[in-house]
């Protein structure tokens, strides 16, 4: 009698559930279509086989989480991801634009442009500035402390 043994390397689903996928949750951000998405938890391990079929698996190799949305794969500790809230994603997007020199005043107003009334938009900037403000000497405009050039006159800020 001949008996075929050995061992083969083997994916295989463990879990399923609804998780907050990095990746959908960025392009969310962009269409407004906030939710959750469906994920596989896969186990990948070794099994020992008998004429070629997986009996049992003997050592595990590693396990990953896959989006059913997008199908990007992950390490298991995205299941804790929490995606940032809408103020968060706003105070970002302040901080970016401040610090790569737009104006205090035309950030106020393109934020308002995008649907902030008055009120909303310059408390946002103001909680990103906290007071570290400076002043172009050549057209006094504000900026954000660290900026070193205006945007508007080409002329250096003194911070």
């Amino acid at each position: 009698m001949f008996i075929i043994f050995g061992n083969k390397g083997r994916e295989v689903t463990e879990n399923t559930g609804q998780f907050n996928c990095p990746n959908c949750c960025a392009q969310q951000n962009i269409t407004g279509d906030e939710k959750q998405h469906q994920y596989t938890q896969i186990k990948v391990a070794k099994y020992f086989t008998l004429f070629f079929i997986p009996i049992f698996d003997y050592k595990t190799l590693g396990r990953y989480i896959k989006c059913q949305h997008c199908n990007t794969d992950y390490n298991e500790k995205v299941l804790d991801y929490i995606p940032p809230t809408f103020e968060q994603q706003v105070a970002s997007y302040i901080e970016q634009e401040l610090k790569s020199g737009t104006p205090i005043s035309m950030l106020v107003n393109k934020l308002k442009s995008q649907g902030l009334d008055n009120d909303q938009a310059t408390s946002a900037v103001d909680n990103v500035v906290s007071g570290n403000i400076v002043t172009c000497h050549n057209c006094n405009m504000d900026f954000l402390k660290g900026v070193e050039k205006c945007s508007l006159c080409e002329g250096r800020i003194g911070n």
